[in-house]
Order: C-alpha cells, then sequence, then structure tokens
C-alpha cells in the first residue's frame, strides 16, 4: 500500500471512529450525516493534530473549538471570523475561556469551500451533539471570503467577535 494510500486510509478510518464515537446515526437524514462525517473527516485530517481528537486542545498550547465556536457559528459576524480562520490562519493573542494564548495557527490551504463548510458545520454542532446548529454551506464560506478581501492573519484576528459574558 502506497503512503498515500495509507494516509488517505488512516484519515477515513478516523473520521469513521470520530462520526461513531458520536453516535451518528439513523436520527439523522442522510445528507446532514454525510456532511457530519465530511466535517469530521477534515477535522481528524487537519484540526486534530493540534486541537485534539476531541477539540479539547492543550491549555496554553492549542484552544479548545468548543464553546467558542459553537458561540461564534450563531452570528454572521462570528462565521466570517471562523471562515477567515480556516482561510487565512491566526496570529497574537487569543483568550479562550479564561486560558491565554500567543502563538500561530497556520491557514488551512487546499481545502474546498466544502470542506470548510463542512469542518465548521461538524465544529459549530458542537462535533454533531447539536442538531439545531445552523448549517454553513460553500456559498456561506464564498462569501464570507469575498466580504473580507484582506487575506492576513493580522486582517483576520481583527474581525474576532467578542462574545457576552457567560
Amino acid at each position: 500500500m502506497s503512503r498515500l494510500s495509507k494516509s488517505s486510509a488512516f484519515i477515513a478510518l478516523s473520521a469513521s471512529a470520530v462520526s461513531l464515537g458520536l453516535g451518528v446515526g439513523a436520527a439523522i437524514l442522510p445528507a446532514a450525516a454525510d456532511e457530519l462525517a465530511s466535517g469530521a473527516a477534515v477535522f481528524a485530517g487537519r484540526c486534530a493534530v493540534c486541537h485534539g481528537p476531541e477539540a479539547s486542545g492543550i491549555p496554553g498550547s492549542f484552544p479548545s473549538l468548543h464553546e467558542q465556536i459553537v458561540a461564534f457559528a450563531k452570528t454572521p459576524e462570528g462565521r466570517d471570523y471562523l471562515v477567515m480562520v480556516v482561510t487565512t490562519g491566526l496570529m497574537g493573542d487569543l483568550n479562550v475561556a479564561g486560558v491565554s494564548y500567543r502563538g500561530v495557527m497556520p491557514a488551512q490551504t487546499g481545502l474546498s469551500e466544502e470542506e470548510i463548510a463542512a469542518v465548521l458545520g461538524f465544529l459549530a454542532s458542537d462535533r454533531g451533539k447539536d442538531a439545531a446548529a445552523p448549517p454553513l454551506a460553500a456559498a456561506d464560506v464564498t462569501a464570507a471570503r469575498e466580504r473580507h478581501p484582506d487575506r492576513s492573519a493580522q486582517a483576520t484576528r481583527a474581525l474576532r467577535p467578542t462574545l457576552p459574558a457567560q
């Protein structure tokens, strides 16, 4: 088996394991299940290396992708911010759930708009646990990119919405 085939097999198995762990099943419509599985596959292949398989992060090094992502996904400004973080990366000071981070997230180049929408939808649904999460489509990714033509990590940092105190 070639290195590429092994890598693809690993990602597919990881995505399957994540999907099974989430309880993806008959209660979810087939199209939603496909999108969730696709988002889980992108997450397993791109995000889990730093943010962990459960998206819990590593305090002080890589932030959790739970509460704030879910909250950001509920507002138009937050959704734009999330799209641009994936598109351009992020750098600088960041405070997530009272923990400070100072680092760099690289742009996730090579992802299609469909893949970006799928992974952000997966995270916005708290990894498939919140069926009421607002869907994100490839057209939303395209529109966010058009609204924010400055593709620098610094410009993306400036887009970060302030969340209400919890």
